[in-house]
């Protein structure tokens, strides 16, 4: 889902897992878990869904590493590959 904020581009969740999905603008995808199903209606409904993100989800949920398209895990196998050439 599309939402109108400077921060959060994009959002997607799947209530039977608790997985919240949110593109960032400029700085890619987040994936957050165990994240109930009200705080999602919360971020889509909010005036500034930035700040509620910020504020309620950024910190407060498990987030996967990689985040949702797996560019940090791409990122650490680059820094791995240059260590070895040194």
């Amino acid at each position: 889902m599309e939402l109108s904020s400077k921060l959060v581009k994009s959002v997607a969740y799947d209530p039977s897992t608790g997985v919240l999905d949110i593109e960032i603008r400029l700085k890619g995808h987040r994936r957050y878990f165990n994240v109930p199903p009200v705080v999602y209606e919360n971020l889509i409904t909010a005036s500034s869904p930035g700040w509620y993100y910020t504020r309620h989800i950024r910190d407060a949920y498990p987030r996967s590493a990689e985040g949702a398209d797996g560019r940090l895990g791409a990122f650490k196998a680059i820094l791995g590959r240059r260590d070895q050439l040194s």
